[in-house]
């Protein structure tokens, strides 16, 4: 694009400026190499005239085009300045125009807000004419209707009854309406007092017909005049009469199982329910006739709903009278029957009773709650979506009635949000009345047949427009579930009711378990302390079911009852008694956790738990092990070895409290609650005690066995290493002391082996095994040994040998093998004895040691080459 119509100019006026320029550049250029040229021919001096008058020329162009150029551009200036004003000119007038069309469109649109408002104020004032001018037109019909009966003129009202169900309708409303006049002018004249008892006889007369008509219809199962009937009574009274007719002659209440005598229906469930105040039985099933109950009470609900929806005009509030009435009349009556008698059996029966009973109701709750979530609700969202769509309006006079229940209010909360379709006369109202029952009825039928081949949830759903997930909602009936529930045992377990009742039971269900360790424990301390002493392992326990129940109970398996471990004992700790103390918790937990309210849970369970614990601790283990560790004491017996076994059972019990505490309790209490420290801290300390106990029996028992061991050894004869040369049973077998250590130090081996985990088991044997060869040592230092004494002292310590070489520990093996070496001090000619002792293994030992062997052999005093040894 030229520049040049930008600033106004003619085209191609700027190339033409700078044209010119550039030309007498160029010009000035060629004259001046004309000049150069010319200078160059002559050779001659430089001479500057020339290039003066070049100069002095080319100037006088440059200053003429500069004065040309310098106009053109003032009158560029001139011209733009020029078209600057005129373009902001034009700019503020477009913009005040712009600003007068804004204004414009404001008023245009506060003045079309003015008549919208004026629009809906009349359409307001026209409604509240219609409205007023219907509702005249309505009392003016009930005028006529009171007059005519105060007069006793009735065949008006008849007349309607003979027209079918549109003005049995008609005439339900008209009375409803007309009694509450009557109730509103109780005071009127006494000239009304015809008309009041006309209309109260009416009344009467009208509602038993339609209760008749109903209940023939119920025995012949006419769903259609039922629901005329129905839907006739609730536009009378709000269907208050036949709801109760439709409850009263329900066959439910009327069966063979409900008439029946309480007493003798729990009787006979009691005669099936064996070992329920057995507390090494499992609990029993639940009431055999409350579960039929339960299962007929399914039944029924989900039977009669089919009823009750294409009946009633509000089902949800017959469903929930139905449901209350069964609740609060059958259930409960039985309920209280049931667990009385339990109660009046023992203790446990009625705990057990009560969580069996709680459980079994739940699922009935739930059941039915989803029965509601996925049938109910869907269902009578439908037909309320019918209601809201304007076919069923209210009687212009009908006032809220007494009767109307909670799903009748949730009606009218979902109808608010819909505008109001009154204004129609009484003659209309009730033909559309009519003509909602048709579609009802309709909506009804839809439902049905969408049913048919496909589960209701998803036909329901299919209609309303959900989804099948959103049905499994709650419903409307969840919260009044719960509450039947809740009431049920709110007698039993409102308060502190059933934590008193359950831990009296758990005291007393800890006692009588430990009974048979208290009566053992009291024989034993009645006895003489020698019996008693030994008393403690005189009496097995058996009863190999109840500890594999309490195992299963307690989630561990039944270790003891392996092949090849000791027996246990009544006057000492048992895994059976400790399965059972937490058989006995488990159940007593698992009862809080169903039966407590949630934010109760923590504080029972850490109650339950620290009986538990107590029990446990200070009235079983600790007692038990202080028995144990006394009859330690007396060094005068030989102690017996199945204390090993009571250390075991002590750690197999620890063992269980522990997987019981993190199986039962920790997941219904939580890592972070204060509760549950506490509990740890109570039970850590239980463990930390225990362990102390069995250290401090360990330590003794270890002592007291290396201590019998010695009393052994006290019973070797000095004659018993010099035997006669025709003494082979010596030479074959060793000495009996010999053997007597051999056999203890076998049995020592085997019951550690059963008892001890494997750690436990090397220090335990460790111990034994340095005591002994110890022991050994200076007991060997002893006794003058002859030459046929020395095989008799070789065949003693190589059964030392094997006997400690059973225990399994490197270390011992050594030592006695260097004991073996020593032996062979006693065996090995005069000649030979310098190269046993100084070459061989012997060598590393002390000389003072070693010559404390020497000296010993018979030949030591007459040997010279043993006094060369021994100087």
């Amino acid at each position: 694009m030229d520049p040049s119509r930008a600033f106004g100019l003619p085209e191609g006026y700027f190339a033409q400026v700078y044209t010119g320029f550039y030309v007498e550049s160029t010009m000035l250029a060629q004259q001046i190499s004309l000049v150069d040229l010319e200078f160059a021919k002559k050779n001659s001096m430089f001479e500057p005239k020339p290039f003066v008058r070049t100069f002095e020329r080319a100037l006088e162009k440059l200053l003429a085009s500069h004065g040309e150029l310098g106009g053109k551009i003032a009158q560029l200036e001139r011209s733009t300045k020029t078209y600057a004003d005129d373009h902001r000119k034009k700019m503020a007038r477009l913009k005040q125009t712009f600003a007068t069309v804004g204004s414009s469109f404001e008023r245009l649109e506060t003045q079309i807000s003015e008549v919208g408002s004026n629009t809906i104020r009349i359409g307001e004032q026209l409604d509240t004419v219609a409205k007023e001018k219907d509702r005249a037109e309505a009392i003016k019909e009930l005028v006529e209707f009171y007059a005519e009966l105060n007069e006793g003129n009735t065949s008006r009202l008849d007349e309607l009854l003979d027209g079918g169900s549109e003005g049995m309708i008609k005439v339900a409303h008209t009375l409803r309406r007309l009694n509450t006049i009557v109730v509103d002018n109780q005071y009127s004249a006494p000239t009304d007092t015809l008309a009041k008892r006309q209309i109260e006889i009416y009344s009467e007369n009208f509602e038993k017909t339609m209760l008749e008509n109903f209940e023939a219809a119920y025995r012949e199962n006419d769903i259609h005049n039922m629901s005329i009937a129905a839907r006739t009574l609730d536009a009378f009274n709000g269907g208050v009469s036949v709801v109760k007719a439709y409850i009263n002659q329900h066959p439910f209440f009327l069966s063979s199982m409900i008439s029946q005598s309480q007493d003798s229906i729990a009787e006979a469930s009691y005669q099936s329910m064996e070992g329920i105040s057995d507390i090494s039985h499992l609990p029993p099933a639940p009431d055999r006739w409350l579960a039929q109950l339960y299962a007929d009470t399914r039944d029924v609900m989900f039977k009669d709903w089919a009823v009750i929806s294409k009946v009633f005009p509000r089902p949800i509030d017959v469903m929930q009278q139905l449901l209350k009435r069964v609740f609060e009349q059958t259930i409960q009556s039985y309920l209280e029957t049931l667990l009385g008698r339990a109660e009046r059996q023992s203790k446990l029966a009625f705990l057990r009773v009560l969580s069996s009973s709680h459980i079994e109701t739940r699922k009935l709750i739930e059941d039915l709650q989803r029965f509601d979530a996925e049938t109910v609700t869907p269902a009578v969202t439908v037909l309320e979506s019918a209601r809201r769509s304007g076919n069923v309006p209210q009687g212009l006079l009908d006032m809220p009635s007494s009767a109307q229940t909670s799903s009748a209010q949730f009606s009218r909360s979902r109808a608010k949000q819909a505008m109001s379709r009154r204004g129609r006369d009484a003659e209309q109202s009730a033909i559309d009345d009519d003509d909602d029952l048709d579609d009802e009825a309709a909506a009804r039928d839809r439902l049905g047949e969408a049913k048919s081949g496909v589960s209701s949830a998803v036909a329901i759903a299919a209609l309303i427009g959900r989804s099948e997930g959103d049905n499994a909602g709650v419903g409307l009936l969840h919260g009044f579930l719960n509450r039947c529930c809740d009431d049920l045992f709110e007698s039993y377990v409102a308060g502190s009711n059933y934590m008193r009742a359950e831990q009296a039971h758990l005291k007393e269900a800890f006692r009588q378990t430990l009974a048979p360790f208290a009566r053992a424990r009291a024989e034993r301390h009645s006895s003489s302390r020698g019996n008693a002493l030994l008393g403690i392992f005189t009496s097995v326990t058996g009863g190999a079911n109840t500890a594999a129940s309490a195992s299963g109970a307690s989630g561990v398996g039944n270790a003891s009852a392996a092949s090849g471990q000791p027996a246990e004992f009544e006057g000492t700790v048992t895994t059976t008694t400790a399965r059972m103390l937490l058989q006995v918790h488990a159940e007593a937990i698992a009862r809080g956790v169903e039966l407590e309210n949630d934010g109760l849970v923590t504080e029972c369970m850490a109650s339950l738990t620290s009986i538990l614990l107590s029990t446990l601790g200070d009235d079983y283990m600790f007692p038990a092990l202080e028995d144990v560790l006394e009859s330690l004491q007396d060094l005068r017996q030989e102690p017996d070895l199945r204390t090993f076994g009571v250390i075991r059972v002590a750690n197999i019990a620890v063992r269980l409290v522990q997987m019981h505490f993190q199986r039962t309790i920790v997941p219904f209490v939580g890592a972070s609650s204060y509760v549950y420290r506490d509990m740890v801290a109570e039970k850590n300390q239980l463990m930390s005690r225990v362990e102390m106990s069995l250290n401090l029996i360990s330590n003794k028992l270890v002592g007291a066995c290396t201590q019998w061991i010695l009393g052994i050894l006290g019973k070797q004869r000095k004659g018993d290493f010099r035997p006669a040369d025709d003494d082979y049973t010596a030479f074959e077998m060793g000495t009996q002391p010999c053997r007597q250590c051999a056999d203890y130090l076998h049995r020592i081996e085997r019951a550690c082996r059963q008892s001890m985990g494997v750690e436990n088991q090397e220090r335990v044997l460790m111990d034994v095994g340095n005591t002994l060869h110890r022991m050994l040592m200076e007991h060997l230092r002893k006794f003058v040994v002859s030459v046929a004494g020395g095989l008799v002292l070789v065949k003693d310590v190589s059964k030392y040998r094997e006997a400690i070489s059973s225990f399994g520990i490197p270390a011992l093996n050594e030592k006695f093998s260097i004991l073996q070496d020593i032996s062979n001090i006693f065996v090995v000619q005069p000649a030979a004895l310098k190269s046993l002792l100084d070459e061989g293994p012997l060598a590393r030992l002390d000389r003072a040691t070693v010559q404390g062997f020497v000296q010993m052999r018979e030949d030591g005093r007459t040997s010279s080459l043993v006094r060369q040894f021994l100087s």
